[in-house]
């Protein structure tokens, strides 16, 4: 009998100006819910942050690694203005940790209250910019290195700017989502389903997303994926 992936929702609906809807598939591998996998969305004095991350390697131990980072995320991201220093700070806690080997791949983003935004990525997929029927990678012209390994880039990173413009619903996704392979081992078209599947509500497009992603591989996930979409919240 083929496993299903086990489909799970977090996160408020509304975190700050964003609303918010997070979906994660569990690998056909691992049917306890733990995993390298993190995400988190939280409003701060500098905008709503979000989160999304990958811990690279195997065993028991990526799920202490994520959690460790998730917390101290949640500390840091009301208290530290700058993103690029936010990212290095999460990057000591790793390089430092017990686990000297383990890095993470983490995507940042801070959206003013205006839907302009700015993002740090740490080898870590760009989110999708969804607008007009179309999605695209976020343009990162300096990406980093993964949290744990950003001495190769002398310890340092750089914030891009997102205008308002370029982006009516935003897609951060892990590369367990993006590298899905059906049976013939082609990868899993994540732009192109996700611009045909945007015109649904937000919790709708990322249910239908992940429905279509399970659907596309016939069978157990290789990795877990994690989908966490955002776009601007109602007026009240």
């Amino acid at each position: 009998m083929t496993t299903r992936p086990r489909t799970t929702s977090s996160l408020p609906e509304t975190v700050g100006t964003l609303s918010v809807c997070a979906r994660r598939l569990t690998s056909g591998a691992r049917q306890d819910g733990r995993g390298g996998d993190l995400h988190g969305a939280v409003a701060t004095p500098f905008g709503t942050r979000l989160l999304i991350g990958d811990v690279m390697g195997k065993g028991p131990e990526l799920s202490r690694t994520a959690d460790a980072v998730l917390r101290a995320w949640h500390q840091l991201a009301g208290r530290q203005r700058s993103l690029e220093v936010l990212a290095v700070r999460l990057h000591s806690l790793v390089a430092h940790s017990d686990e000297p080997d383990r890095f993470v791949t983490a995507t940042f983003v801070s959206v003013a209250d205006d839907g302009s935004a700015e993002l740090v990525c740490c080898g870590h997929p760009p989110p999708l910019l969804l607008r007009g029927g179309g999605a695209v990678p976020a343009a990162v012209p300096a990406p980093a290195p993964p949290l744990g390994l950003l001495d190769l880039a002398h310890g340092w990173c750089a914030a891009q700017p997102v205008p308002r413009t370029a982006w009516d619903r935003m897609l951060l996704h892990t590369d367990g989502a993006s590298e899905a392979r059906d049976a013939t081992g082609t990868f899993y078209p994540l732009a192109e389903r996700a611009a045909e599947l945007g015109r649904a509500a937000l919790a709708a497009f990322t249910a239908a997303l992940a429905a279509d992603l399970i659907h596309y591989a016939r069978g157990p996930l290789q990795d877990d994926a994690t989908l966490l979409a955002v776009e601007p919240a109602p007026a009240p």
